[in-house]
């Protein structure tokens, strides 16, 4: 009978030992790991600010390649959600939201993370510092729980530095792995729509084109033919322009682009010859900018074709990667500064 007092004796002190130990443990947790990218902030903040690149930045995808997501709410910023389910028993069931997002000076995008993890006021913050010399950006990934008087929360935590920072470190690396191949346009001064093109008639002539600008003169002077060709083929015929004349990208190369120099027209059985032929313009979604500027500088690098790029790379849109469908809307002078005035568009796959 001694012996057994002695055993519940000593497991009732080792439970209290291991209860009081755990009272001076910490009652909360932050776990942070950062990296830094090149991108404008603008851009790093956009690709993060939803769930649109989620496979890009999500901290548990090389634990789970096959977890379930549906995305709801907002598509960016403050209400954007996403819940997740994974066979993983270190996963398991959860959400994420956004509950702050904000770029000013530096960025902050806070997540609410619901799951059956230990503690409470969970949540995964975004901070975006941007480097005043150099312009690089730290992305500081932070994983915040707070366990109050929850004992086993309280050792739970002890573990958490080599499991979360490890997530966010493998995490941190694939998204600055992704952000290296957008395009380093600083779009945040564009005005980029999304727009739906419902597709038009065009008369053109098609033909290589020597990339600008190392031989603007030749170039533009082969496009002023081209138009040259549908404008007296229309003179002859009796056909109007509906609309200004537009230069359609069929792909983009590093010595020759090949662009069908066009005008809209408000039909499609026309009968052509020569040169001339007759066609489509993209129909479907599109990404639009309106460029003020030398025509020189809408395909150079950084020019408005990459920000319209680098614009739908980083809110999660699809285009076609050889440049094909892109065109331009040669639209006369800006009367406020005297330069060209260019509607420039991106078709979009999604």
């Amino acid at each position: 009978m001694l012996r057994i007092v002695e055993i519940i004796l000593a497991v009732v002190f080792a439970a209290l030992f291991f209860v009081v130990l755990g009272l001076f443990l910490g009652k909360d947790a932050r776990i942070t790991r950062s990296v830094e990218v090149g991108n404008p902030i603008t851009q790093v903040y956009d690709s993060l600010n939803g769930f649109h690149n989620f496979n890009q930045w999500n901290p548990w995808q090389h634990v789970d390649q096959n977890m379930q997501k549906q995305v709801s709410g907002e598509t960016y910023g403050v209400g954007a959600r996403i819940d997740f389910q994974s066979t993983e028993k270190r996963l398991g069931n959860g959400a994420l939201q956004i509950v702050q997002s904000g770029l000013e000076e530096e960025g902050v995008i806070r997540f609410a993370v619901d799951n059956d993890w230990y503690g409470t006021d969970k949540e995964l913050v975004f901070r975006l510092r941007q480097d005043p010399k150099t312009r690089s950006v730290s992305v500081i990934a932070e994983y915040n729980v707070q366990y109050g008087w929850n004992v086993l929360g309280r050792y739970a935590g002890l573990y958490l530095d080599g499991r979360i920072g490890e997530d966010l470190e493998i995490a941190l690396a694939r998204f600055a792995t992704n952000m290296a191949m957008v395009p380093m346009v600083d779009y945040s001064q564009m005005l980029v729509e999304e727009v739906d093109l419902p597709g038009q008639n065009i008369l053109y002539v098609g033909g290589g084109i020597p990339a600008a600008p190392r031989k603007w003169d030749e170039a533009q002077e082969l496009m002023n033919k081209s138009w040259q060709q549908v404008e007296d083929f229309m003179k002859a015929n009796n056909i109007a322009a509906t609309g200004p004349k537009t230069r359609v990208v069929n792909v983009l190369g590093e010595e020759f682009n090949d662009f069908s120099m066009a005008y809209p027209v408000e039909s499609d059985a026309i009968a052509v010859k020569n040169n001339v032929r007759i066609g489509k313009t993209f129909a479907g979604k599109a990404l639009k900018l309106q460029f003020v500027g030398d025509r020189l500088a809408i395909g150079v690098p950084r020019g408005p074709r990459e920000a319209l790029k680098a614009w739908a790379m980083t809110h999660g849109r699809m285009y076609p990667w050889d440049g094909s469908g892109q065109y331009d809307e040669w639209i006369g002078d800006d009367p406020a500064t005297g330069y060209p005035l260019t509607n420039v568009y991106l078709p979009l796959i999604k």
